[in-house]
């Protein structure tokens, strides 16, 4: 395959995201839960990996942070603002403005890491990490033509696992790729696992996508970038130990993996093709997901919490507590699926929260968070503007709307 058509399907690589479902995290910060300490292992030199450097502006002053608030990215024609909305004052305090066309970032404890965009070469695009504490950034930039594909924080924001690939010796039957870990404390660099070492026998990358703190092990979904970027197996992964095991096969879900705040199950969207619509008329890629699953990573335990039928789910976040799931389902409606309600799912229960008023115009909900004391947030988009809503008193209210631009839930404050 040429080079210009392996720049074509790696441009791919930005649809995954924080949690971005995508390999960018929005787990919840857990004070209770410590990572184990890390074991003692051989490090190669952080130059035959990354650099690390300062950016050239002066770095800014610490980011006045509201008491309770959510953290966003506001997007418009491939550039991103990260921002935090103060939900007492109803403000949007903009932390970094970049080029960053679809969306990857992770968020943890007071760090955010994101992926900004040089041009159509994906070997050029670099990794930021602003502390928003103290109002300083450390960039981190690939070698030797890899082009970085997913990374996410682990608990207390200190280390940074990602995956890249390398566009000089990869092809459409051959794929050189490495899960790397930074130290971003001491700025040192290491590979976990990697293509030569023959440990995962699938021909996509592993791309993180979380971290546990609980378990220890960072979450990887298989991708292939020469066939789409198509989703396949979920595998864990010591850091330390490099020893990689597979979760879940390609063949069991649909995808929208999600960890639970306690870092102890893994919920994700599975499809009974025999109870979707008789006029549902299947199309390539993923089929949609009408059955919620969660599993304990720690006894490898698998149940099913909810069974959609003929409705499916859509965005979807773990609740504050851990205890429950907040969900968008999505009824059959004049040939497609669109967004209902959002419901409240435990293991066999559902509750109504909200419902999605489609009268006017096709509205989807593009991301919900759930924050303490269960103050529940979703953004929903039409054509026209993307509304941050809030349910207060039960009863849905705009926060903040952004015209011609896409809004995305990251994270809580004081989750």
């Amino acid at each position: 395959m040429a080079t210009r058509d392996i720049l074509l399907h790696l441009t791919l690589a930005v649809l995954i995201g924080a949690g971005c479902g995508s390999p960018g995290s929005r787990a919840a910060e857990l004070d209770s839960v410590k990572a184990p300490p890390p074991a003692a292992s051989p490090a190669r030199e952080s130059k035959e990996m990354v650099r690390w450097k300062k950016p050239d502006l002066a770095e800014g002053p610490a980011i006045p942070l509201a008491q309770r608030g959510v953290v966003v990215a506001l997007m418009r024609w491939g550039v991103t603002t990260l921002a935090v909305f103060d939900v007492g004052s109803a403000k949007m305090i903009p932390l970094a403005t970049k080029e960053t066309g679809a969306l990857m970032v992770s968020q943890r404890a007071n760090r955010l890491a994101y992926l900004v965009r040089e041009g159509a070469n994906p070997a050029k695009n670099h990794i930021e990490i602003l502390d928003w504490r103290n109002g300083r950034t450390l960039v981190v930039e690939p070698v030797d033509d890899d082009a970085v594909l997913g990374f996410t924080l682990d608990l207390e924001g200190k280390q940074l696992g990602y995956a890249a690939m390398n566009l000089r010796n990869s092809r459409s039957t051959h794929v050189t790729w490495r899960v790397g870990l930074l130290d971003l404390e001491r700025q040192g660099a290491r590979i976990a696992v990697d293509s030569a070492a023959e440990k995962i026998h699938e021909e996509g990358v592993p791309v993180p996508f979380e971290w546990s703190g609980r378990t220890g092990r960072i979450y990887l979904q298989g991708w292939s970038p020469f066939r789409g970027m198509i989703r396949e197996s979920i595998w864990g992964i010591n850091p330390e130990r490099g020893d990689p095991i597979k979760i879940l096969p390609a063949a069991n879900y649909v995808g929208t993996p999600r960890l639970a705040p306690d870092g102890a199950r893994l919920s994700y969207l599975s499809s009974d093709r025999g109870s979707l619509p008789p006029d549902y008329v299947a199309v390539p890629g993923a089929p949609p997901g009408n059955r919620l699953s969660v599993m304990d990573l720690t006894t490898g335990e698998e149940a099913t919490w909810s069974r959609g039928g003929e409705n499916t789910y859509g965005a979807y976040t773990w609740s504050a507590s851990g205890d429950e799931i907040v969900a968008v389902e999505q009824a059959w409606l004049k040939g497609r699926f669109r967004d209902a309600e959002i419901r409240r799912i435990g293991k066999g229960t559902s509750l109504s929260l909200a419902k999605i008023d489609q009268s006017q115009t096709v509205k989807q909900v593009a991301s919900i968070l759930e924050c303490r004391d269960r103050n529940l947030f979703w953004v929903e988009t039409d054509q026209a503007s993307a509304k941050l809503y809030a349910n207060q008193e039960r009863s849905p209210q705009v926060l903040f709307e952004f015209p011609n631009g896409a809004l995305q839930l990251l994270g809580c404050l004081n989750r």
